[in-house]
């Protein structure tokens, strides 16, 4: 993949990094990461690998503060992630587009379809986040509240799963300004989601509020009875690819 990186300046400064997987086709799938991940995790890489035999386009990039991107990872939020994937949308989208959102991926993916209803053909969420800063909140004892008002910032691991992360105070405010779940989508195009029963870090219950506000009439929410929060098996892999290959059809 080194070889295959690139970098486009945002609008806001930073030095976004992607790779383009370019074979001339006229579909085209782009990966939305999660919190703190990068686009050479295990999903990214599987879906380039198979975006290339199946030739389709593939777009995966790092968020600013995110892997082989500049910027701080303090200094981001949804406001600014989300300007960041519009525009690698707006700069390569394609006669059909579809949007693949994992964990704030999933959040970020329907703010950007939000921009572009008429360009974007599909979305797919994999344990799809949107609203999550709520849950992050209020999962926080008053004394971490407490020492996140006063310091900025606090260390967090919640489950087995992950790695400690940083939180920041000013990324709960942004992300609070940027609530989906309270009010019916506007989005159209169909929609595919997935989530695993056993995820400990997004509950089931977020994918079915987006089933439920969504406007669009083509949505469906595919429940992985023994899946997690990551959905990375070669398993839950072939069921994203089965959720691709229907919206290409679509």
């Amino acid at each position: 993949m080194e070889n295959n990186i690139k970098y486009l300046k945002s609008s806001l400064n930073d030095e976004i990094a992607y790779c383009h997987d370019d074979i001339g086709s006229d579909i085209s799938i782009f990966f939305f990461g999660g919190y703190s991940s990068d686009m050479s995790g295990t999903k990214a890489t599987a879906l380039s690998k198979w975006c290339i035999e199946k030739k389709y386009n593939f777009l995966r990039f790092d968020y600013s503060g995110h892997g082989q991107s500049g910027g701080k990872f303090e200094d981001g939020g949804i406001t600014k992630w989300s300007v960041e994937a519009n525009e690698i949308f707006e700069k390569f989208h394609n006669k059909k587009n579809i949007i693949i959102g994992s964990s704030m991926g999933g959040w970020i993916s329907l703010i950007v379809t939000k921009k572009n209803i008429s360009t974007v053909h599909g979305l797919i969420g994999i344990a799809s986040a949107p609203d999550f800063v709520v849950g992050e909140w209020n999962r926080l004892s008053q004394e971490q509240k407490d020492k996140i008002k006063k310091e900025g910032k606090i260390i967090v691991n919640w489950t087995d799963y992950e790695e400690d992360y940083v939180i920041t105070y000013k990324f709960l405010k942004d992300g609070m300004e940027n609530m989906l779940l309270k009010n019916p989508i506007p989005i159209t195009c169909p929609i595919r989601l997935l989530h695993g029963r056993l995820d400990e870090v997004v509950s089931i219950s977020t994918s079915q509020k987006i089933i439920d506000q969504i406007q669009s009439k083509d949505k469906d929410l595919l429940i992985i009875e023994d899946g997690d929060h990551s959905l990375s098996r070669e398993s839950d892999l072939n069921l994203l690819f089965n959720k691709i290959e229907d919206l290409v059809n679509a």
